[in-house]
């Protein structure tokens, strides 16, 4: 059976002691260098800093400020996993301890379906209201600030004949300069047009707060199934290029320094179940899962940044009875990452049925080579059998100090 609640397996954190001195004993820290005070803050938690702004000036410029900084912090910080539930709350969880925290979600984003893309700590959202109105918006959760971007002059999320994506990312030469993109092209799939359209992009930045048409040459066919990544500042998919061919599969970039977008490496061959993701915070991970046998195939690449990038396997789950890391709705993405201890971290929703009942549980899961090592039930609610709750998605989220530009 799984175990219930995160609180049960939380172990003690080097940072949370660290954080717990500073607060017994400050009269010590004067004795103590900056620099070395400094070294021992990016290695704390961001929701403690948050906190230590009031200990002095020094810090609170340090914590709120010094850009520096909030980068190397921000470099330092373990990978949570955030969702938001149909009772309208966040949940974050640190796939690590299983320690999970539940706040209210903001009051702006009540009554919204929301998609999400994450970068450096900061959310893209794309939201959905009740009367089909259509926003998007930057959200930092641990800051609690949000910024909406003012729409373009057309509803571009109207055009259904069209695929629409965004995405999220920075300028190299700049790590604060923030920029959004949104794109549509036509389906090549498509029956009404034989002729497959240029893509319409257009590209916002956060400071400016703006937005300008770009001539970006996209020739590929991104598939939806599989959200879409942004690291180190550029944005992933996968690109299916012919979904009748399903072992043409590649990844595609969307390279926010030049705005162009580019072929990055040949995707391993066509899976049931895709996941997309970051890996070493410089590499990409593919997860793929077989939906007869359950087999979990992961495969990472080399650095992104190096002049020739390709996949190559780096474990295999072959078990039996693995649950699947999707059900019901491939549009469902879970909350997962790769390990460098060859280990799957994933946070997801599924319906059981037990002594004639249907539950919707929310699980977090610890699965490598051996199999599955851990289970945390973190929620649990009775549905309808006619009526089975929409399943929500989860997202990577790295708390951050970044300040949503305004």
């Amino acid at each position: 059976m799984p175990e219930k609640g995160g609180e049960r397996n939380k172990k003690p954190h080097t940072d949370f002691f660290i954080a717990r001195a500073f607060m017994a004993e400050p009269l010590l820290l004067p004795s103590l260098p900056f620099e070395l005070i400094e070294e021992i803050l990016q290695r704390t938690p961001a929701v403690s800093l948050i906190r230590f702004k009031s200990t002095c000036k020094r810090w609170y410029h340090l914590i709120s400020s010094d850009n520096r900084f909030m980068q190397s912090h921000l470099d330092n910080s373990p990978e949570r996993f955030i969702r938001i539930d149909s009772r309208e709350r966040v949940q974050i969880i640190d796939p690590v301890t299983g320690t999970l925290s539940v706040t209210p979600i903001p009051d702006v984003f009540r009554d919204m379906f929301m998609c999400m893309c994450h970068c450096v700590g900061l959310l893209l959202c794309l939201c959905h209201g009740l009367r089909g109105d259509t926003n998007l918006a930057v959200w930092n959760p641990l800051l609690r600030k949000i910024k909406w971007i003012k729409p373009l002059a057309r509803n571009w999320l109207t055009a259904r004949k069209n695929c629409e994506y965004i995405g999220i990312g920075y300028s190299n030469t700049s790590r604060d300069n923030y920029k959004i993109l949104r794109f549509s092209y036509r389906d090549e799939d498509d029956d009404d047009d034989g002729d497959k359209s240029e893509p319409f992009c257009h590209v916002y930045e956060l400071k400016s707060d703006s937005w300008r048409s770009i001539d970006a040459k996209f020739d590929g066919n991104i598939d939806a199934n599989v959200q879409g990544v942004s690291v180190n500042g550029n944005m992933y998919w996968v690109d299916r290029k012919n979904k009748k061919k399903k072992n043409e599969h590649f990844i595609i970039c969307f390279d926010f320094t030049m705005e162009t977008f580019k072929h990055v490496c040949v995707s391993p061959p066509y899976s049931d179940i895709e996941l997309l993701g970051c890996f070493n915070g410089d590499r990409l991970s593919l997860l793929q899962q077989d939906e007869i046998t359950g087999e979990i195939h992961v495969s990472v690449t080399n650095k992104l940044t190096d002049g020739l990038v390709s996949f190559s396997r780096y474990f295999i789950v072959t078990l039996p009875d693995l649950s699947m890391v999707r059900c019901l709705d491939f549009m469902v993405f879970p909350g997962w990452c790769i390990g460098k201890q060859r280990n799957i971290m994933a946070w997801y929703e599924q319906i059981v049925k037990e002594d004639d009942k249907m539950y919707t549980c929310i699980t977090l899961y610890e699965i490598d080579e051996g199999g599955v090592r851990k289970q945390i039930e973190t929620g649990r609610r009775e549905v309808s059998s006619s009526i089975i709750d929409p399943l929500i998605n989860s997202y990577v989220y790295v708390p951050s100090l970044i300040p949503v530009p305004l």
